[in-house]
């Protein structure tokens, strides 16, 4: 049998000295053809690519990296900027640009992407007129919301933001009873119908034009695609969720924030478009956490069931969403990622973990850089790169 061809694999061409191999090199690709490469990188790999060489730099200008990876925030105390930390660097802190002279009197209420829900901070509110605004925290735009009035300011709040047309939609509580809206057409915030009965919810998931409104009796759907919000779904969570007290009797001697137990129980959507609650409670004088996931019925009749594996996606909690793992670099299968806001914490409320659903055991990223930074909070997000 012949052997194959050298010359079947790249031009050979025959001097005195021999064969003379003529390698095409990598800084003559088509700008197309690198871009789309630089368009599957995620952000640690765009970053080491684009200093390759001067073609390669120009094309990264035109691409984007295409990151699933969440990332956290961390916001120090008293400062008019954040850090960012990627858990596929693990010793590198990136610190952003100045976001202005009031985001240190304001504190996160949710993100989406790369942009932040900010509500002022309790010191600096006079009256029951609450004004929010909208930031991106990696180019420093800025949308100002109209001012409302509440007592408790607004409560579940969520943040969605269409990133190619900039379209966007803001939901809350403002009482145990009533919820508003505000989106991008308005001019003031509308209140929600009481008819479609959103009393006494504690938690809200936006996705896919559903609102998904969790109470300790019922959880409903309800589609935001047209002009006027309608129920589309409901059904009962009892045996699910139950009213759980964090309080008890108090022991001399021991940290308050380690005597009192701690819970949450949140709605998440996975990336097909199941629900699924969350539980999580830390028992009273106990540092371990543990979580129990329900999924719910395809259909009305159908009830909640425990699930124990989440396969080849992620929660990220905070955020009520799930994302892929399989194939990408950087993220935990079958974890959950949470923080101390998450679960109604005062002792770990500074703190970012992941919970392994494999091992049943909680790990504290960044430790040691968490430590170091004296913060109002952390959390975890999806960033959004742009041009």
């Amino acid at each position: 049998m012949a052997s194959p061809s050298l010359a079947g694999d790249m031009d050979v061409s025959f001097t005195r000295q021999g064969p003379k191999r003529n390698l095409h090199c990598w800084s003559k690709l088509p700008q197309d053809l690198l871009q789309s490469i630089f368009e599957r990188l995620c952000f640690a790999d765009f970053e080491h690519a684009k200093c390759v060489c001067s073609s390669w730099q120009s094309a990264s200008r035109q691409s984007k990296p295409n990151n699933e990876i969440p990332w956290m925030i961390l916001f120090p105390k008293h400062k008019n900027y954040c850090y960012l930390l990627n858990p596929e660097e693990k010793d590198k802190v990136y610190k952003t640009q100045d976001l202005g002279s009031d985001f240190v009197k304001s504190f996160c209420v949710a993100s989406y992407r790369s942009w932040l829900l900010m509500k002022p901070r309790y010191e600096y509110i006079d009256n029951p007129q609450y004004n929010l605004y909208i930031l991106d925290l990696l180019t420093r735009e800025r949308i100002n919301l109209p001012t409302f009035e509440s007592e408790t300011g607004l409560a579940s709040p969520i943040l969605w933001i269409d990133e190619k047309t900039n379209y966007y939609l803001v939901i809350g509580m403002v009482d145990e009873k009533n919820a508003i809206a505000f989106k991008r057409e308005d001019n003031s915030w509308k209140q929600i119908p009481l008819t479609l009965d959103i009393a006494k919810c504690f938690d809200m998931v936006y996705n896919d034009h559903k609102l998904y409104c969790l109470n300790y009796y019922k959880l409903k759907i309800f589609d935001f695609f047209g002009e006027n919000p309608v129920q589309v779904f409901k059904i009962s969570v009892r045996g699910c969720i139950l009213i759980s007290s964090s309080f008890g009797m108090r022991f001399p001697g021991i940290p308050w924030e380690v005597q009192r137990g701690y819970y949450t129980d949140r709605i998440v959507v996975t990336v097909g478009g199941d629900v699924l609650i969350v539980k999580g409670r830390r028992p009273r004088l106990c540092r371990i956490w543990n979580f129990e996931i329900y999924k719910m019925g395809s259909s009305k009749g159908d009830k909640w069931k425990e699930i124990f594996s989440l396969g080849d996606e992620a929660i990220l909690l905070d955020l009520g969403i799930t994302v892929r793992t399989k194939e990408i670099k950087g993220i935990k299968r079958n974890s959950i990622y949470f923080n101390g806001n998450d679960l109604d914490g005062i002792y770990d409320k500074n703190n970012i973990f992941i919970f392994s659903l494999d091992t049943k055991k909680v790990e504290q990223t960044h430790y040691f850089v968490c430590l170091s930074i004296l913060c109002n909070d952390a959390r975890w997000f999806l960033p959004g790169f742009k041009r």
